[in-house]
């Protein structure tokens, strides 16, 4: 398992890393249900998520993990930041933000700004 909790200027991240999975789906899949194991044994709307998405390529099969995963984080989500989405990628994300439930996800080009964000207030 990649992901794992970070601790970023005093406060709780899971960083959820489904970085370099390339087009392997059911390696991201488990990846996935490994980060909602995580976030979902934490109480509602808690959770800062920091998901990576670096060299990990977008198709259809990934839209839809990522789509499902992003429903079942969010009860327990409070924050949500993605870094690595370029190109169409951008595309599949404002397709997930209009289907998460207003628990929308912030871009970001860079590691630490993300990290800055969310543990900033609100």
């Amino acid at each position: 398992m990649k992901s794992h909790w970070i601790t970023h200027k005093g406060k709780q991240i899971l960083l959820a890393d489904y970085s370099n999975f390339g087009m392997n789906a059911p390696a991201l899949q488990q990846e996935m249900e490994d980060a909602i194991a995580l976030a979902q044994a934490e109480p509602l709307n808690s959770v800062l998520t920091l998901t990576d998405v670096r060299g990990t390529r977008g198709s259809p099969v990934t839209f839809n993990l990522m789509k499902n995963t992003a429903a079942r984080i969010a009860p327990h989500a409070r924050k949500r930041a993605v870094v690595g989405v370029t190109g169409i990628q951008r595309t599949f994300m404002d397709m997930i933000n209009k289907l998460s439930d207003n628990k929308t996800f912030t871009l970001f080009d860079d590691l630490e700004i993300a990290k800055d964000w969310l543990v900033s207030e609100p």
